[in-house]
């Protein structure tokens, strides 16, 4: 019995013995696993971080590319206005030449004519023309001389007739004389301009005798000159100079 009695207390120690050693050894591990969740938070609190970080830096990201897109598309913008206003500028570039072309071409062809009627006024002379032909003469050869210092000097066109005076040439019924043609007939100049109320979008026949050669739409108008573009449509021969250009509208 004592035997028994002993046994059981040493089972008793050994349970106690047991259950102290596991109470510290589970404590210990409780521990050690509250450490580890510690430790885990905290790398879970650093790599929400660096997720919030990345998502701010992806956000930033894409607000550049769409204010890079927004840019790029203003320069195209930008790019295709200046494309289009180089153009415009070559085509302004390129009306001024056919008119400075032309104003070169009407004014030698002034010359021309004023040169033909000196010639033709000393022939008069020396052949013993009546005083009022070389009179004639004189009024028309300072008329065409008057026309290229205007065509010179931009001034206002007026004709000189015989007596001295000057008198603006009227709108209705007009009509003038090609002075220079261009290459292909694609152009005709007429010594005629503003002064005697040429517009721009004018349309003119021009004829010789009772035929009809063309007709040709005022481009350009100066105050001693006009440049109407031909009709290809139109075009009945080949244009020469001292054609007739009459005014068919009025603008």
């Amino acid at each position: 019995m004592k035997s028994l009695t002993l046994v059981l207390c040493v089972i008793a120690l050994l349970g106690s013995v047991a259950s102290t050693f596991f109470y510290f050894q589970i404590g210990d591990t409780k521990t050690k696993l509250a450490q580890q969740i510690a430790q885990e938070k905290s790398r879970t609190t650093e790599v929400q971080a660096k997720l919030d970080e990345s998502v701010a830096q992806t956000d930033a990201l894409q607000k550049r590319l769409v204010a890079m897109d927004s840019d790029l598309g203003d320069a195209k913008s930008k790019l295709t206005s200046a494309d289009n206003k180089s153009i415009e500028l070559a085509r302004n570039v390129d009306q001024l030449t056919n008119q400075v072309t032309a104003k070169d071409e009407a004014i030698k062809a002034l010359n021309n004519e004023i040169a033909g009627l000196q010639h033709d006024l000393a022939t008069a002379k020396l052949s013993s023309a009546s005083s009022e032909e070389i009179e004639n003469y004189k009024a028309t050869i300072a008329s065409l001389q008057a026309r290229v210092n205007e065509v010179k000097a931009d001034k206002p066109a007026a004709v000189v007739v015989a007596d001295g005076t000057t008198q603006t040439a009227p709108a209705s019924g007009l009509s003038g004389k090609v002075v220079s043609i261009g290459a292909l007939n694609g152009f005709v100049v007429i010594n005629i301009g503003t002064a005697q109320g040429v517009q721009v979008n004018q349309k003119f026949n021009i004829t010789r005798g009772t035929n009809t050669i063309a007709s040709a739409q005022v481009s350009s108008v100066d105050q001693g000159f006009a440049i109407a573009q031909v009709s290809s449509e139109s075009l009945n021969g080949t244009l020469n100079k001292g054609d007739v250009a009459t005014l068919v509208n009025a603008q």
